[in-house]
């Protein structure tokens, strides 16, 4: 454990570099985790959901009062940029034939540590509106924007899931939406759509 917290204090230092693979491995590590905690907690198997079409949302949350969220602007090969960073929420959105189900939990890379399990299920007649908002964190000087989703149930009560939570590069761009937020809004909207027509 001594080794991992070094090599992420080493890593996180900087608030910029090229992204080192061993990140990749300690999070595959974390994620694979996820997913069997979800499966047993949801009381569900590979066969009730299409694994491979889950859908992973991170954001950054501090889970260690002791200690910030570090970020760091990691350079891929391809002269794009993610936004990393040592402690998360991750969400995980997975399509069944007839709900939706989801897990949440607070995951700290450095330590490998799950927690703050959260799993639920919609049907996805019960959804009543898909809100879409795209937020600065101050409209003067950004730091951060933000892409948010909430499904609004016909109970009155809200599920909220966070697209993106990145920092803002200082363009406005044209197009606000990435390829996996087009994904993930364009499946809850075509799935949704396809079953409220059906009844």
């Amino acid at each position: 454990m001594k080794k991992r917290l070094k090599w992420f204090n080493k890593y996180f230092k900087k608030g910029t570099g090229k992204f080192d693979p061993q990140f990749q491995l300690y999070r595959d590590e974390a994620h694979k985790m996820v997913f069997k905690r979800a499966f047993e907690l949801l009381s569900i198997t590979e066969a009730d959901v299409a694994e491979e079409n889950a859908i992973v949302l991170m954001s950054p949350e501090q889970l260690d009062v002791n200690s910030k969220v570090r970020y760091k602007v990691a350079l891929l090969d391809d002269d794009e940029a993610e936004l990393i960073y040592d402690q998360s929420v991750l969400t995980v959105l997975m399509f069944g034939e007839e709900s939706l189900f989801y897990y949440q939990a607070s995951v700290d890379y450095r330590y490998g540590l799950i927690t703050n399990d959260l799993v639920g299920e919609l049907n996805y007649l019960d959804i009543m509106n898909i809100q879409t908002s795209f937020e600065y964190d101050d409209l003067h000087e950004p730091l951060f924007e933000m892409v948010n989703v909430e499904l609004w149930l016909y109970d009155g009560t809200t599920m909220p899931l966070t697209l993106r939570f990145r920092l803002f590069n200082g363009v406005v761009e044209e197009l606000i939406l990435s390829e996996k937020e087009k994904l993930v809004l364009g499946k809850l909207h075509n799935i949704i759509r396809s079953k409220k027509r059906l009844v």
